[in-house]
Order: C-alpha cells, then sequence, then structure tokens
C-alpha cells in the first residue's frame, strides 16, 4: 500500500511540476507576444506621425509659395506677432491689397516648444488672430536675401546663371510699415527628421518704375 501511495504521490508531483512548467512557458510566450505588440505598435505610431509630419510640411509650404505669388511684400519681421525678437526668424510675414488699396496681412508664427506654426490674422489697432496650425514641426527659420544674392558666388542663394551680371536690389516701404521689392526669403522647415526648404519672393508687388505707354492700335 506504502509504494503505490508514494508512486501516486510522485505522479502527482509530476504532473505538478508540469502544470507549472507549462504555465511558466505560457507566461514567456505571452510576455513575447505582449512586448512584440507593443513594438509594433509604436512603429505604427513613429509611422504615423512621420507622414502627418510630412504631409502638414508639405501644406505649409506649398501654401506659403501660393501666398508668396499674390503678395505684395513678403519679409522677415525684426519682432514676431508677441513682440519678442525674431532674430532667429521663427516668423516670416506677407502683406497685399485689394482694388480698394485696403491692405491685409497675415503671418506663420513658429513655436518650438509646441512644435507648431501657427497662421495669424493681422489687423492695425487689432490683436493677432490664430488661423490654422501646424504640428509636429520641429524646426523653421525664415531668411530674407537681397536680389543681388543670386549673383554673389558667397552667397547661399548664388545662381551660376546670373554670374558676372548685376542685379540691383530693390526695397521700399508700403504705408503699413512692410517691406516690398525684389528681396528673397528663404524657408527651412524640419519635421520628424526631415528637412524641407522653398524661396519665396512677391510676385505682384512693382520692384521698379512702371512705365505705361498709350497707343493707337492700328485700323
Amino acid at each position: 500500500m506504502g509504494g503505490h501511495g508514494a508512486q501516486g504521490l510522485r505522479q502527482r508531483g509530476a504532473a505538478l511540476l508540469d502544470l507549472v512548467i507549462g504555465a511558466a512557458v505560457a507566461l514567456v510566450i505571452f510576455a513575447f507576444l505582449v512586448s512584440l505588440l507593443h513594438t509594433f505598435v509604436l512603429a505604427s505610431a513613429s509611422r504615423h506621425a512621420l507622414v502627418l509630419a510630412r504631409s502638414q510640411s508639405d501644406q505649409l509650404i506649398e501654401r506659403m509659395r501660393s501666398e508668396a505669388m499674390s503678395a505684395w511684400s513678403v519679409s522677415v519681421p525684426a519682432r514676431d506677432v508677441n513682440g519678442n525678437s525674431n532674430a532667429d526668424g521663427h516668423e516670416i510675414d506677407f502683406g497685399t491689397e485689394d482694388q480698394t488699396r485696403a491692405r491685409y496681412l497675415w503671418c506663420y508664427l513658429f513655436d518650438a516648444g509646441a512644435r507648431t506654426i501657427t497662421r495669424y490674422t493681422l489687423a492695425p489697432g487689432a490683436s493677432p488672430q490664430a488661423g490654422p496650425v501646424y504640428s509636429q514641426i520641429t524646426a523653421f527659420s525664415a531668411q530674407a536675401f537681397p536680389a543681388s544674392a543670386v549673383a554673389q558666388p558667397s552667397s547661399a542663394l548664388y545662381d551660376p546663371l546670373f554670374a558676372g551680371t548685376t542685379v540691383t536690389p530693390v526695397s521700399y516701404q508700403l504705408p503699413d510699415g512692410t517691406l516690398a521689392g525684389n528681396a528673397f526669403v528663404n524657408v527651412a522647415i524640419g519635421a520628424a527628421g526631415t528637412s524641407r526648404s522653398v524661396l519665396l519672393a512677391t510676385g505682384v508687388a512693382p520692384t521698379q518704375f512702371t512705365v505705361i505707354v498709350q497707343y493707337t492700335p492700328p485700323p
């Protein structure tokens, strides 16, 4: 009887050991699957952030390029809409006029802490009105160059096409204090490990005297 009891005890012990080992193996597999799922989720989130950041920066560049074509002025102000120094070029300003010569101003302000760029509408005597916000932007800078920079080999905007030519820079102040002319503004944007840049210039503001000749067309 004692022999059978001891054998049964050993069998129950072996079954319990198998159960413990099986539970441990299952726990290890479960932990591995959880870790794998966590890695997959993080990779998906990172990929989504990358796509979002690139999309935001592409939309921003296309919008600024389009607005520059109809703007009377594109400039980098000395101070931003909050009155802070804009020496690092974290804000770029645009201005235009309607048919009644009423001025419309707007700007793009980069917030490094929030990693956002906000478009503000500006009106004399009124607080800036926030508009669209572009997120996941890690870097932004705007730098103004005179038109003559394209003919200077030492300039970042040098173009061999203008080598040996004289390009006259033109700048004049509009009634609201903003500057217009034939200057360029180079905008650099960083987002999710990528960088984009665009060269902006006003597309409609006159940069020289305009001569209007009246004539009578032949019959």
